[in-house]
């Protein structure tokens, strides 16, 4: 019977929404996919002890769970549902008319009787400027309904499975009362705080390997050299240039140094934000002691003179460059793509069917006594698309990834250190494509009029900070203080919402909360 690992990586991440000096965040993303995804992934996989997967925390969210469950930072969204239904002003009003309904309408609005007549009620695209006016026709019990119901539909499978609270207030429906939403804020606080614990547990009996990003989610290869951009896309128009190849070793060895404190280990394996590397990372990573990194197919498509998928795909690879040599695995796009954006349309039955035939096709196909397969995605987004938070999936796959196998083929679910210390690569490449996980480039982050304005303000800043601190009259606090913020202006995520390419209701504060990381430093560093 023929071996095929299996090497799953679901991708954790946040970007940076809080502002460290009021000690609050407008968005409240970390919250709502910490009762969500990360509790149910982190539940299944431990009623699921036989299946080994790595999952990949990024230490801006985990500095984030950490600040929110104990409580020394509030989102915006967390302060308008605690605030009494009976005492909310106009604008709190409006504020929860325009945002608190921020859910996929099929599978977390709809099947609610209560929650959807609201939305309806409001209207499905209301005009800002209508807000006001239709704020006033909602009574005091809508406004508590809806912000009861905004929390409460956020909440995972396995947080309503755990918790009786959840599944008498859903049964409820309506009329709730102020100590039901205090009830429902409780649990998503307590819920925040098992995260960390949760996934440490994972780690420390051998079923879960933890990997890392760099801080807070930085395009490596444009803080070496925004100018790399150029090898995949020779016509791109780029800012000033910005080559800092410190601030790339210092992102990753605040990410080693924290993520060693909360988990005791330091990982050894990277997922480079959006996949993106260059042959300048390799030795920089072999310098700080990663083993292995993992990136997009479409990278070894570039790196390879002649391209061969089912030949070339289903291997890891020695990536040996001057000064590095590092194993990198390349995830299979297709199988990826069908957990994060296809099989949430298909009954979970004939979704495993469908997956764990395309496994064994490739085992059939695929050169070699133990072919790998790597599957990388968000472990958070995917799942408010399927209608069951994408429990009977999930359910159905780890339990058919560690059967007995069928059909002359034997699954072995696999993490990156393990495999490759008892199969180390045999293959080898002496050049490494520049680019992401999308197309194979840089185009999303950089070239656009917006990012190249937002990479020349980068710039600016730092300037300016590093004339601050050789002039130093700045306490040591603040200065560390000042480039922490200068890194997160440098994350990825604020640069994924300019240009062209990409749109959300919340496009205004992924820009303001950019600017914000910026003036931080001016303030900081005055």
């Amino acid at each position: 019977m023929k071996e095929l690992a299996v090497a799953f990586l679901w991708h954790l991440h946040q970007p940076y929404y809080t502002d460290p000096l009021t000690k609050t965040a407008p968005l409240p993303w970390v919250r709502l996919h910490a009762i969500k995804g990360y509790f149910d992934m982190g539940i299944l996989l431990d009623k699921h002890p036989d299946v080994r997967v790595t999952v990949n925390l990024t230490s801006s969210l985990l500095l984030q769970l950490q600040e929110l469950a104990d409580g020394s930072v509030a989102d915006l969204f967390w302060t308008h549902t605690a605030r009494q239904a009976s005492d909310l002003t106009g604008d709190e009003r409006v504020f929860i008319l325009r945002h608190f309904f921020s859910a996929n309408w099929d599978t977390m609005i709809r099947p609610h009787d209560r929650y959807h007549g609201l939305l309806i009620q409001r209207g499905t695209h209301p005009r800002d400027e209508d807000l006001p006016e239709l704020a006033r026709r909602f009574t005091t019990q809508d406004m508590l309904d809806i912000q009861v119901w905004h929390n409460l539909a956020w909440f995972g499978h396995r947080a309503v499975a755990q918790y009786p609270v959840l599944r008498e207030l859903t049964a409820k429906g309506r009329q709730f009362a102020e100590p039901d939403k205090q009830s429902v804020l409780a649990t998503q606080r307590e819920i925040v705080g098992q995260i960390i614990p949760l996934f440490r547990r994972l780690q420390d009996r051998g079923q879960v390997e933890l990997s890392t990003t760099p801080f807070f989610h930085p395009i490596l290869p444009l803080l070496i050299d925004t100018d790399s951009a150029r090898r995949s896309r020779p016509d791109s128009a780029l800012p000033q240039r910005f080559a800092h190849h410190e601030d790339a070793v210092a992102q990753l060895r605040k990410a080693l140094s924290f993520h060693e404190g909360l988990f005791g280990r330091r990982p050894v394996g990277l997922w480079p934000s959006e996949g993106s590397v260059c042959p300048e990372l390799v030795p920089i990573l072999t310098s700080l002691g990663f083993r292995w990194a993992a990136t997009d197919e479409g990278i070894l498509a570039r790196s390879l003179d002649h391209w061969r998928r089912d030949e070339h795909l289903y291997r890891p690879y020695r990536v040996q460059v001057e000064g590095g040599d590092l194993a990198i695995l390349f995830r299979d796009r297709d199988l990826s793509d069908a957990v994060g954006f296809t099989y949430s349309r298909n009954e979970p039955t004939a979704a495993v069917s469908d997956f764990c035939g395309r496994l064994k096709a490739i085992a059939l196909r695929a050169p070699g006594p133990r072919p790998v397969v790597p599957i990388i995605l968000d472990g958070e987004n995917p799942w408010e698309h399927y209608p069951d938070a994408g429990e009977g999936f999930l359910r159905g796959l780890y339990t058919a990834l560690t059967s007995d196998g069928s059909d002359g083929v034997r699954f072995l679910t696999v993490t990156p250190d393990r495999e490759l210390a008892e199969h180390p690569p045999t293959a080898t490449l002496d050049r490494l494509h520049t680019g992401s996980w999308i197309h194979a480039d840089l185009k999303i982050w950089v070239g656009h009029l917006e990012d190249n304005d937002a990479w020349e303000r980068v710039g600016a800043t730092r300037r300016f900070l590093q004339q601050r601190e050789r002039a130093g009259d700045l306490p040591p606090e603040a200065v560390q203080q000042a480039w922490d913020e200068l890194y997160a202006a440098e994350g990825s995520d604020w640069f994924w919402w300019y240009g062209d390419e990409f749109d959300t209701d919340h496009k205004v504060v992924f820009d303001q909360l950019f600017r914000l990381h910026l003036a931080n430093v001016y303030r900081l560093a005055h």
